[in-house]
């Protein structure tokens, strides 16, 4: 079989040092943001250990409490989060669904960790924010290898270390990356409601297994959940992913404002190329050159005869235009052309027929008006 990884159990915190967030503010659950900020710059003046050096050691504790408790409430995110969670992390998150009995000694409680007396100082001590966290999340890991091999999985990837507080950026990016993807191996069998062997009949076993599954899925969703919000949690308070961001934020910063002086460079060597623009020679000569003229009046003279060409291929007979002389040939023999001609002639000589009676017509009234003027 496979070696697990040897860590120490995680340790929950002691769940007597837990107060509630809005306690330790002295706001009531529907605190306004504003309401929130009030309360916690009264609080923290009152309670800075530099304002307190008769109760040093309490002052620091209310303060970091204070503290604690306004990142939280402050955070829209984790203030869900916690309104949601609230009893279970003050009552060290005794189990809802099955009673106290129900959960199994080894299964890690998280709710105690959603707090900052959850560690003391950010050092590489075992209690630190590195090595109560470090040592939290690699029994996590160690809970899903066992998870694993119980599944009968052939290969499981094992998360990576937290490190400590002088850890580089790589490691640090890889272990953020693989716990907010978290999705857990576990069954949760402990949360099944019915014992299948006092089954009467086999649909009633059916139901009784469905129930049982309903659970053990509410269970797995709760448990991810979970470990995907303290994974945020963590996140938040690590001194190297803070670090990291301000760092980052200074080089997209840097990279904006180089950009932006490329870019006004650029526009203002534009402007002082327009501003120093000299006209070529050729430009500024007052008359054409004759080799210009005659170009000129030749590809004018080509465009005359191409427009001429297209008003000789047109046929007033039929009221027609042709692109080719071809087209224009081939319409002359055809015989709808012809028959067009046959009775345009015939139209033409009809209205000169008329036209010659009407010319006699009045030369013989004329002669007539003459006659009698006689």
């Amino acid at each position: 079989g496979r070696r697990l990884a040897g860590t120490r159990r995680a340790m929950a915190p002691r769940a007597d040092k837990m107060r509630c967030h809005y306690d330790v503010l002295q706001v009531d659950r529907g605190a306004t943001e504003v309401e929130l900020k009030k309360a916690y710059r009264k609080l923290a003046l009152e309670w800075h250990p530099d304002k307190n050096q008769s109760r040093l050691d309490e002052a620091e504790e209310r303060f970091k409490e204070i503290r604690a408790a306004y990142e939280t409430l402050s955070d829209a995110n984790e203030r869900a989060w916690y309104d949601s969670h609230r009893e279970a992390i003050l009552k060290a998150g005794k189990h809802a669904g099955g009673g106290e009995d129900a959960r199994p000694e080894d299964e890690i409680n998280l709710m105690p960790y959603f707090t900052a007396a959850a560690f003391r100082g950010f050092g590489d001590d075992e209690g630190s924010f590195y090595g109560v966290f470090g040592t939290l999340f690699a029994a996590l890991d160690a809970q899903e290898q066992h998870a694993s091999l119980a599944a009968g999985k052939e290969s499981f990837k094992m998360a990576p270390s937290l490190g400590d507080s002088g850890a580089a950026w790589e490691p640090v990016r890889a272990f953020y990356a693989h716990w907010a993807l978290f999705a857990t191996l576990k069954t949760f069998a402990w949360a099944d409601e019915y014992n299948l062997a006092e089954a009467s009949n086999r649909k009633v076993r059916r139901l009784m297994e469905e129930e049982n599954k309903k659970l053990r899925r509410a269970e797995a969703r709760e448990f991810n959940d979970a470990v995907r919000q303290l994974i945020q949690f963590v996140r938040k308070r690590d001194k190297r992913w803070v670090k990291h961001q301000a760092e980052q934020a200074g080089r997209d910063k840097a990279k904006a404002a180089a950009a932006e002086r490329k870019r006004a460079a650029s526009k203002s060597a534009r402007a002082e190329a327009a501003r120093t623009y000299q006209e070529a020679d050729w430009a500024k000569q007052d008359e054409e050159p004759k080799w210009l003229r005659d170009e000129v009046e030749a590809a004018q003279a080509a465009t005359a005869a191409k427009e001429a060409a297209k008003e000789d291929l047109y046929c007033p007979v039929c009221k027609k235009k042709f692109k080719s002389q071809k087209q224009w040939e081939n319409h002359e023999q055809s015989k709808q052309h012809r028959a067009a001609v046959v009775k345009l002639t015939e139209e033409m000589m009809a209205d000169e027929d008329l036209v010659r009676a009407a010319m006699e017509e009045e030369a013989a009234a004329a002669l007539e008006d003459e006659l009698q003027g006689l």
